[in-house]
């Protein structure tokens, strides 16, 4: 009860100024199913951004630099909110004792508010396409984005995690279950437990779909809705 009072007091605390920007976007996010990866997506659709693009800012895309931007806002090493990004909030217990041990103390709550300043920072600059992080629930405010989400079937996705990792196939449907429920719980810190429909623009399936394909489909996507 406790910890549910705390995140929707935190949760209305950190959005209650989210829609005071001066601009927002343009703006992509990327959501993934885990086995859906998408770092060469979103390095190629950067590149085919730039190259479609009228104007001379140019489009990068983020995803551990948010992890990165957040340890050094709060003068930690990443190592010590990475666990947040996977979704294991520290008993209230060890919280107090870790806040009396330690010299440069964080506790969790601050570590999701940063994230959510650091996600909607680069928002509101624009030209950025945002992989994972919560972006797409963070950013719904945001009317110039196309939020995007790759999924496919569980045996697809069990075949990219055993080559990724070299597991056997016990030992990959049982971190996809993991990884799966992490993030679950993650995208439910910034009230990103809601259907697809609520979040997304459009769902691609990485196992119909080559990487070319989803890029040139976001990019006539980008221009319609005059990202670009």
């Amino acid at each position: 009860m406790r910890n549910e009072y705390f995140r929707k007091y935190f949760l209305e605390r950190s959005f209650d100024n989210v829609n005071k920007f001066k601009s927002h976007g343009p703006l992509i996010t990327i959501a993934r199913d885990f086995g859906c990866y998408s770092s060469q997506i979103a390095d190629l659709l950067a590149s085919r951004l730039n190259q479609e693009s009228k104007t001379d800012n140019k489009w990068l895309w983020l995803s551990n630099e948010i992890l990165t931007e957040a340890a050094q806002s709060l003068e930690v090493e990443p190592a010590k909110i990475a666990h947040i990004f996977g979704a294991e909030e520290r008993p209230f217990i060890q919280e107090i004792i870790e806040s009396l041990s330690t010299k440069k103390y964080v506790c969790d709550e601050n570590i999701k508010k940063t994230i959510v300043r650091i996600v909607q920072k680069y928002a509101e600059q624009g030209n950025v396409i945002i992989v994972g992080r919560a972006s797409s629930a963070i950013t719904q405010h945001i009317k110039q984005a196309i939020h995007v989400k790759f999924i496919a079937p569980v045996d697809w996705r069990v075949k990219q995690i055993q080559q990724r990792f070299d597991l056997s196939d016990i030992e990959a449907r049982k971190k996809l279950q993991a990884v799966d429920e992490r993030r679950r719980v993650f995208m439910s810190y910034y009230g990103g437990d809601k259907h697809d429909s609520d979040l997304y623009d459009v769902v691609f399936n990485r196992s119909r779909m080559s990487e070319e394909e989803i890029v040139e489909s976001i990019i006539s996507l980008s221009k319609m809705k005059k990202l670009i």
